[in-house]
């Protein structure tokens, strides 16, 4: 179930991406230009997250999203999205550490839909173990802005790499579904 997830949310970003490519020219940093603003939004999110080895729970965290500095497509904007969470549920912690550059497009004046891959880092503790594991993923967020006030809505899946965490647990594979609530600045 969760590979045939991954899979979907594969296609539906290399053929957003696809799409957006072909439109027109890609900006490189779009931060030296006069009008280029970072537009930022500092949140504080919560959910839950399903990682492979124990049963979903709670998960807290913190994200800053800004309009990315180095690239910008000619549709839409690129959203950096840089987070820290945990989850500490049945006996394993998860500290994760993302990066998370979002294709994101406004769906109205507030609503705006972003979609994307990103890279990680994740501290594993359980049964008196710790280590820490590279990870890829690939996620979408929904968020809403009124004035200041930013609401937010996400889901991504997180892979891996597959090292031993103690001698009979590999990886710390997870899906996390997020609520955010935010300040623009």
């Amino acid at each position: 179930m969760k590979l045939s997830i991954l899979n979907a949310l594969i296609g539906l970003s290399l053929a957003t991406a696809s799409a957006a490519s072909f439109a027109g020219e890609w900006k490189s940093f779009p931060v030296k230009d006069a009008g280029y603003k970072p537009d930022f939004t500092l949140s504080l999110a919560g959910g839950s997250m399903s990682p492979s080895h124990v049963a979903s729970g709670g998960y807290a965290g913190a994200e800053l999203a800004f309009n990315c500095i180095a690239l910008q497509p000619p549709t839409g904007v690129i959203r950096s999205k840089i987070s820290v969470g945990e989850f500490n549920h049945n006996g394993m912690k998860l500290t994760t550490f993302e990066v998370n550059p979002r294709w994101t497009v406004n769906m109205n004046e507030n609503l705006s839909f972003g979609i994307g891959p990103g890279i990680g880092l994740v501290k594993v503790q359980t049964a008196g173990q710790s280590t820490t594991l590279g990870a890829l993923q690939l996620g979408m967020d929904l968020d809403y802005r009124i004035g200041a006030l930013n609401l937010g809505l996400g889901a991504r899946w997180q892979e891996t790499s597959n090292r031993y965490i103690t001698p009979t647990l590999r990886g710390a594979n997870n899906s996390l579904v997020q609520a955010k609530i935010g300040i623009n600045f």
